[in-house]
Order: structure tokens, then C-alpha cells, then sequence
């Protein structure tokens, strides 16, 4: 057997199936062994949000050491990243969702998974046949801060507080950078659980949408902006959510504002960064290049006593 998984996710854990077919888990494996180019160690660290690639695990020794291969294979298929070679087995993979069996893991949305089927079948397809082209804006212009646009909300005058920019502590460690998201980022608190909005405070989302995930992180502790915190709760950072609404690929994403005057993301379980998927410094993360996130759901608080898990 194979587990297959798909880095896509940011916020939530990555969906998984099972290809129990014996037969074909050895065609597969014996086509990565004789193309071992398209083996990677990890996601490479410009992947950037949306599909970046596609984790394989035989799940018996014996499969790894008869293809001489190790226990956990991954395949790159961002942008400009993998040949011909890694996308057409990625499609193989990909066409067997249809039949596979689905880890119990991702069974739930509850657990922070998604119910595998043709839409999110038919979502990494797509992004799968695009991830070679790349586009570019007929006009570049120079990303501008984000400003206070109402006298009401200059008025409220909240304090909050930045932090320097240090990648290297979720990047260079191996468990740091698994099991921590987008949310332990933005919050600046480590947990390795790969934390969910909500969770923490005990109700998570039931879906992924602005109003739910913003409910569920507001249960854990943090606050809209403009919503001041008083001193006893700083560090209090300055956070964004954004949201990818589906068909197929449903997901949410936290961006944290740096002492820098620049924002930076963990997309998933991939290393920190303060560029968008333009490779662009994001000064703004309502306009910058957000692949499929394209809901901008607002601006908050993180606190002293957040509840995270």
C-alpha cells in the first residue's frame, strides 16, 4: 500500500489517501525509481500557497527496500520546479483519489480534514496542468503599505507590537517546521500540533469561511482590529486571514506584520517566508499574490492569553 498526500493545505492539515491496490503501488514505485530526478527531500522553499507537491509513503518496508527507495518520497510540482516526468506520475497519483481509500485523518472537517472526492479530484488536477505556466502583470507597480482609512479607526489608536523577522527558528528545525502552520506563525506561538482556530477555546469551525474561522479565532482569544488590548496582554501582533472558497480546494491562511514593515507566512508545513507567490516582498496582504486565497476575510489582534492548539 501507499499513502499519498497532497501539500496543499496552509491552515489545515493535508488531505490523504490510501492506494491499496498492490499492483499498482509497485508501478508506481518502480516509475519513481527509474526516474529518481524527480525525487525531492521537501517542498522547496519558493513553493509558495496552493498545490505544491505530493507526499508518497510505502507502507511496508518491504516496498521501500525493493525499489531502493526511502519511507518518505516527495514530489515537487510547483512552478517551474519539476519536470515532465514528476507531473505525469503526480497525475497518476491524482486519478487514484477516485478508488483509493481515505485515511481516517481526513475523513472529518471536524478533525481539520476534508472528505476527499471529485472536486478536490478535479482542483489539483487543474492546478497541475497550470503549474508550468507563469503569468505576469503587463504593469509592475511598487507595493504600497496598508494605511488607516477612516478617521474613526485613527481614533481608536490600538497599540500592537512587531517582531523581527527570524525564519530560521521554524525553518531550521525538522519537527518546528512539520508540525507548525500558518496560525502557530502568525501567533508566534509554537505548539506542534498544527494549530486550529478554535480548537484551543474548544470550538473549532465547523466550515472554512470568513465568519466561521474568524468566530472560531476570536473564541481563542484574539480580537479585531481596532479592538484594543490593554498592555498586560502584549505581545499583541498584527494579523490577516485570508480564505480560499472552493469547489475542491477550501482552505484558510494567516499573515503576521513584521517589525520590518513587510508581512510574512508558513504556508503549511513548508518554511516561513516574507514573499507571495510572485516571489514579490508583501507590503500589503490584501493585494498581493495570493494564488486560489482570494478572500480577504480582515485584520487582528494576537494576545498574551490566546488559547492555541
Amino acid at each position: 500500500m501507499l499513502r499519498i498526500s497532497a501539500d496543499v493545505f496552509s491552515g489545515r492539515p493535508n488531505p490523504e489517501w490510501i492506494i491499496t491496490d498492490e499492483q499498482e503501488a509497485r508501478t508506481t514505485l518502480k516509475e519513481i525509481a527509474n526516474n529518481r530526478s524527480v525525487v525531492a527531500q521537501s517542498a522547496p522553499g519558493n513553493a509558495g500557497l496552493g498545490f505544491r507537491g505530493l507526499i508518497v509513503e510505502p507502507l511496508s518496508d518491504e516496498l521501500a527496500k525493493d525499489y531502493d527507495l526511502p519511507a518518505s518520497l516527495y514530489l515537487a510540482t510547483a512552478s517551474g520546479i519539476a519536470g515532465t516526468k514528476a507531473s505525469e506520475i503526480a497525475q497518476r497519483l491524482i486519478s487514484s483519489i477516485s478508488s483509493a481509500e481515505i485515511s481516517p485523518d481526513a475523513a472529518s472537517i471536524n478533525e481539520g480534514g476534508l472528505p476527499l472526492g471529485e472536486m478536490l479530484q478535479s482542483f489539483l488536477q487543474q492546478k497541475l496542468e497550470t503549474t508550468n505556466r507563469v503569468s505576469v502583470p503587463d504593469v509592475e507597480g511598487l507595493p504600497q503599505m496598508m494605511t488607516m482609512e477612516t478617521a474613526a479607526e485613527m481614533a481608536a489608536a490600538c497599540t500592537y507590537d512587531t517582531s523581527p523577522y527570524n525564519p530560521g527558528f521554524w525553518n531550521n528545525n525538522a519537527t518546528i517546521l512539520r508540525n507548525n502552520n500558518c496560525y502557530n506563525y502568525a501567533s508566534n506561538k509554537r505548539t506542534d500540533t498544527f494549530a486550529q482556530p478554535g480548537r484551543g477555546c474548544g470550538q473549532m469551525y465547523t466550515a472554512i469561511n470568513c465568519a466561521e474561522v474568524t468566530r472560531a479565532a476570536l473564541c481563542d482569544g484574539l480580537h479585531r482590529r481596532y479592538d484594543c488590548f490593554p498592555d498586560s496582554e502584549a505581545p499583541r501582533y498584527l494579523v490577516a486571514l485570508v480564505i480560499a472558497p472552493g469547489p475542491g480546494f477550501n482552505d484558510f491562511h494567516w499573515y503576521r506584520l513584521m517589525r520590518e514593515g513587510y508581512w510574512a507566512h508558513k504556508p503549511g508545513s513548508t518554511p516561513v517566508r516574507n514573499v507571495d507567490n510572485s516571489g514579490k516582498v508583501i507590503y500589503n496582504p490584501q493585494t498581493c499574490d495570493r494564488d486560489g486565497y482570494t478572500i480577504f476575510c480582515g485584520y487582528f489582534y494576537t494576545c498574551r492569553s490566546q488559547k492555541i492548539k
